[in-house]
């Protein structure tokens, strides 16, 4: 570069009037250190070997380039160094020496290169030649971005060639001019030197108008540097990026589908490496079903007429395997519509596809035992009903056949005990009264006989009192109350209101039934001294109340379908139940207030009621009203 080269001082020219000549200030723009090194060899080289002296304020691997370059063209810059004319002087050590709170001082500037000016000026002082000095102290500045430090640092430059002859190299890498934020900058950088260089091939110096473009066109050409230099950027983080994810298979492939890309993603996936499937066509990774229906190419098809085609199926790996794929291929495309190519992303979907298959094959299991269980449900309560309807044939048949026990007891075994009776009473009569041993025996045979016939009586009557179907309800259970507590001795208080109107047949004989099943518990089990019992009617139901006093029912009483226990109880509560449902009634056991147990049984007023109130009582009718 001979335009770098120093200029010798002519005859007679004194280095203590600098003003009568002309100093260059010289900035080169460049993009390649190994450029920069040749330059500023060429530029110091020139110098030394014209017998001038040089300083070179660098960084340390531009000064060991620069140095090395030297010595490969035969300088001796040890020599040179010895005579003072070469000054190496590190740029980043020199810069901290006079800067003040980011701004350069300009008397500490002027005392720190001052001194190697003035120490290499006296090594040629004699001869009158020139110093040769490259700074790159105002890259360094720039590069941090302290632009105003810069442009200072070089119009200090500009004032201390005032005092002393040297030529001025300063340079700048043409990237740190990329943002049109530098523009206003950058001009004043420009204006602080004589020469600008905006290239690397810029050859001589130019007017001021050609300087003018080259530094607009410089700038342009930064700026565009930086685009391409960010896009290549951009590109190469989004090959990183998609190089780097392994659970999608993204790769290009040409119009023709041959594939052009390769992935991490991909390799894991399909079992390919990239010099293995890179150039072949992606018809590769299909099964033959799909390769005869020529389905590959119809995806490409649909992808560059739609923009995009997205499909669900088999696949191939390497090895033969097949696995379930989720596949979406996007057309490339330009502004002008022209196809460049086409985006594939694969994913492994064979875990998901056969869970989904599993979730499938178990909700269908399950809706088959479903079925299966509504099926058996279905069969349970047909069993369940006919079992009901069984257990309520055989009430019925027990009470027909307790009715036609009573009467046979009543109207045969009753009337020969009552014969029996008569003639043992005649036979009494008729004998002597000085027989007294026959007498007493005799005696005690009509005893007997009487408390025979008594008891016949009493059976017959509590298997099927005749007054329930002669005088109702009310009649019957007086009478048998009577009867009971004579019996059992327990005290017990019967509640009727007097014009209680009679019942149907059936539901007079399932309450009667539920009287005597509840008092026999009371006897039995309850331990109570007393017994109160109601019959009354509430919203067209008949309610028989049996409460008692005494230690109440067990837990697993109030659960009357629990089927734990086949007791005498517990059959006869189920009787109980079975023979109020079939009226369209309900039994209800609960626990007296104060102590003890109430048994409340309900059942339809009136017989053509029975079907329609088969789920209504008469605590849903009073919460209703």
């Amino acid at each position: 570069m001979s335009s770098l080269v120093s200029t010798s001082a002519g005859a007679g020219e004194n280095l203590s009037s600098p003003a009568t000549r002309k100093v260059e200030h010289i900035v080169q723009f460049y993009q390649d250190d190994k450029f920069l090194i040749d330059a500023v060899s060429g530029f110091i080289g020139a110098a030394l070997a014209a017998g001038d002296a040089a300083i070179m304020i660098g960084t340390g691997a531009h000064r060991e380039g620069v140095e090395q370059v030297l010595k490969n063209r035969g300088l001796d810059i040890a020599q040179a160094a010895r005579q003072g004319r070469f000054i190496a002087l590190d740029a980043t050590e020199t810069l901290s020496k006079f800067m003040v709170d980011g701004v350069p001082d300009e008397g500490r500037f002027n005392a720190v290169i001052g001194d190697p000016l003035t120490r290499a000026a006296s090594s040629v002082a004699k001869e009158r030649r020139r110093i040769a000095a490259f700074g790159e102290m105002v890259n360094i500045l720039w590069a941090t971005g302290n632009y105003e430090g810069a442009l200072r640092l070089e119009q200090l430059w500009n004032r201390l060639a005032e005092r002393h002859l040297f030529s001025l190299l300063c340079a700048y890498p043409i990237t740190g001019f990329s943002s049109a934020k530098h523009t206003d900058a950058f001009l004043k950088i420009c204006g602080e030197h004589s020469t600008v260089f905006p290239s690397e091939s810029f050859p001589l110096k130019s007017p001021e108008e050609d300087r003018l473009r080259s530094v607009t066109l410089l700038q342009q050409q930064a700026v565009a540097l930086q685009n391409e230099t960010a896009l290549l950027q951009s590109e190469q983080r989004f090959r990183l990026f998609v190089d780097a994810v392994r659970d999608y298979a993204i790769f290009m492939l040409d119009p023709e589908g041959n594939i052009t890309t390769w992935n991490s993603g991909a390799e894991r996936i399909k079992g390919y490496r990239p010099w293995e499937i890179i150039g072949r066509h992606f018809s590769v990774f299909y099964p033959e079903e799909d390769l005869k229906s020529r389905k590959p190419w119809y995806e490409l098809k649909i992808a560059a007429k739609e923009g995009r085609f997205e499909d669900e199926g088999w696949r191939l790996r390497k090895d033969g395997t097949r696995f379930w794929a989720n596949v979406i291929i996007t057309a490339i495309k330009d502004a002008d519509g022209r196809l460049h190519g086409f985006g594939k992303v694969t994913r492994d979907l064979t875990e998901k596809m056969l869970a989904h298959k599993k979730l499938e094959k178990a909700i269908e299991d399950l809706q088959k035992e479903v079925i299966e269980r509504r099926a058996a449900e279905k069969r349970l309560h047909k069993s369940e009903d006919s079992l009901r309807k069984l257990s309520l044939h055989l009430l019925r048949t027990q009470d027909e056949e307790r009715k036609r026990i009573g009467r046979d007891l009543h109207d045969s075994l009753g009337q020969c005990l009552a014969v029996l009776k008569i003639n043992l009473d005649s036979v009494r009569l008729a004998l002597p009264s000085t027989q007294i041993k026959e007498l007493s025996q005799l005696d005690q045979c009509l005893e007997l006989t009487g408390e025979a016939i008594r008891e016949v009586r009493t059976i017959a009557y509590v298997l099927f009192p005749p007054m329930l179907e002669e005088l109702g309800l009310s009649s019957a259970i007086s009478w048998y109350l009577d009867g009971f507590s004579s019996r059992s001795n327990i005290k017990i208080t019967f509640d009727v209101p007097p014009d209680l109107k009679r019942l149907p047949r059936l539901a007079e004989v399932a309450l009667f039934r539920v009287l005597q099943e509840s008092l026999t518990n009371v006897h039995r089990h309850s331990q109570s001294a007393t017994a109160h019992v109601r019959l009354f009617e509430e919203n067209g139901w008949a309610v028989l109340e049996i409460e008692d006093q005494g230690k109440g029912f067990p837990a697993a009483i109030f659960d009357v379908d629990n089927g734990d226990s086949p007791s005498t109880f517990g059959v006869g509560l189920r009787g109980m139940k079975e023979r109020l449902r079939d009226l369209g009634g309900t039994i209800e056991l609960k626990r007296a207030k104060e102590q003890g147990a109430v048994v409340r049984a309900s059942v339809p007023r009136k017989e053509e009621r029975v079907l329609e109130n088969r789920e209504s009582t008469p605590e849903k009718q009073n919460s209703a009203a």
